[in-house]
């Protein structure tokens, strides 16, 4: 995992997946990757010699495994671990990455039933708790910060990007006195749509150096992949300008803080509301924590039980392989002419001293790491496939 609390925005930005090329690249996984976090979950289970080529692949990052990756997990769809902590979007978050590496089929049991019980748990932590009392979020924490730094009253506000994130600034802005507000975004529609709802205007993105003039301060929140705003687009501009980018990748070029005239925020600037929403918050945590602990022990059990489920599962398929080679080899010989009985005498003998040759041989074998029943049994099944 690599997040806020270890990187700069920009330094998050590098470190980056292009979600299809990574899933190109790996199985048996899900990404997760916020504007202030990118984590990777890896089903350890199917890894096996893999995982230390794994660790090199991430070295930037931290790694954390078994039952500490699983409660970190837990922990943050709690919004235990986002800046502006008990934010709400990371659920949301939590079940696009869930759907996205499921679809592509790069899941597997134990990943869904992990992510599954995060989102239980991140839902029944905001129903049970006033964590996000309040409701803040990305989007209103960004409003707050320009509330506090430079003022909101009789500004005009620029919001560019319709989407979530947007959608939640703008409605921030619908309790503060400015003067105006506009919105830009690359679909026309959802702007007009989103500037009805806050009785402003929308603009289409042809006429987006119209709105950058207009606008005292702008707000970025676009889904693009690419920088929006840069340098070049604001050397021509008139007036001061604050920006503040929110955007999941990065909209804004921080070459803009070459111009005199124009102050740029960033995710990172955002601390400042955090820290103080943090001691609004405070005392939940220990609530959140204890829910947390509780169901982790309940998915615990279930995880268990998939291991019971699995092992089960591979030694029936293990022991009918068996079976049916044997029984071939026994019915040859009555075809021969050989007693019946006696054969099936033979077929007994044989398909025991089979089952118990092959665990012994498997349980002493120093090659097999961690001779678990478990991993004997896994061997064993796809042996005799």
């Amino acid at each position: 995992m690599a997040d806020y609390k270890k990187y700069s925005i920009p330094e998050l930005e590098r470190l980056r997946f292009n979600e299809e090329e990574f899933y190109k690249k790996y199985d048996n996984c899900i990404l997760l990757q916020t504007c202030n976090r990118i984590e990777a979950y890896f089903d350890k289970s199917y890894c096996g010699g893999e995982l230390n080529g794994l660790k090199n692949d991430f070295k930037d990052f931290k790694v954390l495994e078994g039952h500490d990756a699983i409660i970190h997990l837990l922990r943050t769809a709690s919004g235990l671990e986002s800046m502006i902590v008990g934010e709400d979007q990371i659920i949301g978050q939590i079940k696009k990455s869930h759907y996205n590496a499921k679809k592509l089929g790069k899941t597997t049991k134990y990943l869904d039933t992990i992510f599954l019980k995060a989102v239980h748990v991140g839902q029944m932590v905001r129903r049970k708790t006033k964590i996000n009392k309040g409701g803040i979020s990305i989007g209103s924490a960004a409003v707050e910060l320009v509330e506090k730094t430079v003022g909101l009253e009789n500004k005009n506000i620029l919001v560019i990007g319709a989407g979530e994130i947007g959608t939640l600034v703008a409605k921030a802005l619908i309790e503060k006195n400015v003067k105006a507000i506009v919105v830009a975004n690359r679909t026309y529609e959802r702007a007009e749509r989103l500037a009805n709802e806050l009785k402003g205007m929308a603009v289409h993105f042809d006429k987006l150096n119209e709105a950058l003039n207009f606008s005292d301060i702008i707000i970025c929140a676009t889904s693009s992949p690419h920088y929006i705003l840069n340098k070049s687009h604001l050397e021509n501009i008139v007036g001061k300008k604050i920006i503040v980018d929110i955007a999941n990748p990065r909209d804004v070029d921080d070459n803009v803080r070459e111009l005199p005239n124009v102050v740029l925020y960033t995710i990172d600037d955002l601390k400042l509301v955090s820290d103080e929403n943090l001691k609004k918050r405070k005392n939940e945590i220990p609530i959140v924590e204890a829910i947390i602990e509780d169901e982790f022990r309940a998915l615990s059990k279930q995880l268990k039980k998939l291991d019971v489920e699995d092992v089960i599962k591979n030694y029936d398929n293990y022991i009918e392989c068996i079976r049916k080679k044997e029984l071939k080899k026994a019915l040859k010989m009555v075809d021969n002419g050989k007693e019946p009985e006696k054969v099936l005498e033979k077929f007994s003998e044989v398909f025991a001293k089979r089952i118990i040759h092959d665990f012994v041989k498997l349980a002493y074998n120093e090659d097999i790491e961690k001779n678990t029943i478990k991993n004997i049994v896994n061997i064993l099944s796809k042996r005799n496939q």
